[in-house]
């Protein structure tokens, strides 16, 4: 078996050589324009090799450390990776092979050539030092061997590829060049490098800002994959990939449109009135928001149950303008998304001229939630159909994870760990795209009944899989108590300071939980909003999830006792002491959710500006919660 020094030494060296052929192979399809599908293919998977890359490095952003640590490690699997390297390498600096089997011809820059080159001739030279690499490869011989790679890189430097050959040939070169990357996820896939998926949507956003005029050119080529792949899992991440772009690029329209003083076109059948819906009682979940049936949608007699949330209107602010406004809003998450983003797709607003204070967001519900509704009476009817929407609602109602947990046992541990990976890797790939939330808490993740066999929706048992964001309204943070959807009016005094926890949970009020905002936000809504604000929420969700207790009730009800009415609003010591309260949580994780998720969620909660790369940051988070076990 090879040397464990020299398979990492090697490696570190070999690097720079494959990143180059991956250069030279973009550059030869992105010369010719005909060529564009080949030319962002490549593009994709340079994008995806450099991702592999980035998870190798450290924070001298060298990969010495981790490749020497792997091949002690792994030697086996490091010697799979080196030789994944050496044969792509051997391959691309063959002249014979690149002319017969790919159509390509090696040829020198012309600012470089010389009379008496012999391009095929210095590619045998320079690479027959690939040879040396086998089982017997050690530490003795990399003084050479490290010579041999810097002559061969300052060859290939000198060296472009032209096409000789037939499209299918090109063809088989970014097939060449994607069953390498899968080599390498699968000598990697037993490693804590959860990381992986992340990082490519990060490095490939990166790539995007290279040709501006060409933006959807990689959404593109992630769905060519798609399609032209026959594995499962390659099919899901290409798939998941060129939405992730599409949702970015969304994102990124509107900013343009914002920028200008401009929204979104929106087509005219997407701006439903109250007509267009039943709003039954037993589909209420709150004060901002509803479940509703929306009728003759999508044809005729037919029937959806949708999720609405109502946008409030400021009696300062033209509802048109408001209106104008909720079209990006609509328009970012009309698009087509990863399910592991756990965004609801919006179908369209709610806007009525008899009640204008009130603009609505329409969700599309999970499939087996919102289909086989009783459909709009017409000609004979169905007996067997209930149409009680008292029925309707206890097979289909979500439970919010609030409610879960003031009236449920704890979770087990292992689904509580998934559902915490999954919150915080939703967030993470919201902050890649560009997206922030601003209102994630406990009331604002939504499980809806799983689907039984027969398809329909099985009030028994939750779906856990796919937790449901909403609170995309602006209403202020409010949380119900207890039973009151009807808040009396009362003067201010009666209802600040209130005594005790108990008072605090009988009492007909809503108390404003915004202790899920970060404090350094909480002293000036005027701030503009950071990331690090996100992350504080999901943290303290996270801290609940760990806890298996709301906000309000930790430490004995301390920041319960300190909560206030909406209309008044909380001074600093208030401020300053619901931060301390929830810091001081989060040191119980330890002994109920073990010492990672505990850290990881201190992390989240920290109060200081975290420095450096933000998104690094959440993303190793998320690694570091896949390796909780229950």
């Amino acid at each position: 078996m090879a040397d464990p020094t020299a398979i990492s030494a090697a490696l570190t060296g070999l690097f720079p050589l494959v990143k180059e052929v991956f250069l030279m192979t973009q550059v030869l399809f992105e010369a010719d324009k005909k060529l564009r599908s080949f030319w962002a293919r490549v593009e994709l998977q340079r994008a995806i090799f450099d991702a592999w890359e980035d998870g190798w490095l450290d924070v001298r952003n060298k990969p010495d450390d981790k490749i020497k640590a792997y091949a002690f490690e792994k030697p086996l699997l490091a010697g799979g990776i080196l030789k994944e390297f050496v044969s792509l390498l051997k391959t691309l600096s063959d002249s014979d092979k690149l002319k017969k089997r790919y159509g390509l011809r090696p040829e020198r820059i012309p600012k470089y050539a010389t009379r008496n080159d012999d391009v095929p001739r210095d590619l045998r030279y320079y690479s027959d030092y690939l040879s040396t690499v086998d089982s017997r490869f050690s530490i003795k011989g990399l003084s050479a061997f490290s010579k041999s790679i810097t002559d061969h890189l300052n060859l290939l430097k000198t060296v472009r590829y032209v096409i000789v050959g037939k499209d299918y040939e090109l063809e088989d070169v970014i097939i060449r060049l994607g069953e390498f990357n899968r080599d390498l996820q699968l000598y990697t896939a037993s490693e804590a490098n959860n990381e992986a998926a992340q990082r490519i949507y990060e490095v490939v956003l990166r790539g995007l800002n290279s040709k501006p005029d060409d933006p959807a050119r990689l959404a593109e080529a992630a769905l060519f994959e798609q399609k032209a792949t026959i594995d499962p899992d390659a099919k899901s991440f290409y798939g998941d990939l060129a939405k992730f772009i599409g949702f970015s690029l969304s994102l990124r329209d509107v900013t343009v449109l914002n920028g200008r003083g401009l929204s979104p076109n929106m087509p005219s059948q997407k701006i439903f009135t109250r007509r267009d819906f039943s709003f039954d009682a037993p589909y209420k979940l709150g004060p901002n928001s509803t479940l509703a049936r929306l009728l003759d949608y999508p044809t005729k007699y037919q029937t959806r149950l949708v999720l609405v949330e109502w946008v409030p209107v400021h009696k300062n602010v033209n509802p048109k303008t408001k209106l104008e406004g909720l079209k990006s809003e609509w328009y970012v998450l009309h698009a087509d998304k990863p399910s592991s983003l756990l965004l609801p797709t919006s179908q369209g607003l709610v806007y009525d001229n008899t009640d204008p204070n009130f603009i609505g967001i329409v969700f599309q519900l999970p499939s087996h939630i919102r289909t086989e509704l009783p459909p709009k009476v017409a000609g004979r009817v169905d007996p067997r159909i209930v149409r009680s929407p008292k029925t309707t609602a206890a097979q289909r109602m979500p439970t919010t994870l609030r409610q879960l947990i003031l009236s449920n046992p704890a979770l087990d541990l292992g689904v509580r760990f998934k559902l915490a990976q999954k919150l915080l890797n939703s967030l993470h790939l919201m902050h890649t795209a560009g997206w922030m939330h601003k209102r994630i808490r406990a009331d604002n993740i939504l499980f809806f009944p799983s689907q039984s066999r027969d398809g329909e929706p099985d009030p028994t048992r939750l779906d856990f899989d796919q937790p449901f964001l909403a609170g995309f309204h602006s209403a202020r943070l409010e949380i119900e108590t207890s039973s009151v959807l009807e808040m009396a009016a009362k003067p201010l005094e009666h209802i600040r300071p209130l005594q005790g926890l108990g008072k605090v949970l009988n009492q007909p009020r809503v108390i404003a939980l915004d202790a899920y905002q970060h404090p350094e936000y909480r002293y000036n809504v005027n701030l503009p909003y950071r990331n690090q604000y996100d992350l504080y929420g999901v943290g303290a969700v996270l801290l609940e999830l760990g806890l298996w207790e709301t906000l309000e009730v930790l430490e004995k009800g301390d920041i319960g006792r300190r909560g206030y009415d909406p209309r008044v609003v909380p001074t600093k010591e208030d401020i300053r002491k619901d931060g301390e309260t929830v810091e001081r949580a989060g040191w119980m994780l330890d002994r109920i959710m073990g010492s990672t998720y505990a850290k990881v969620v201190r992390e989240c909660l920290t109060l200081k500006p975290l420095p450096g790369d933000l998104l690094a940051l959440e993303r190793s988070l998320v690694a570091r919660l896949a390796n909780c076990q229950a």
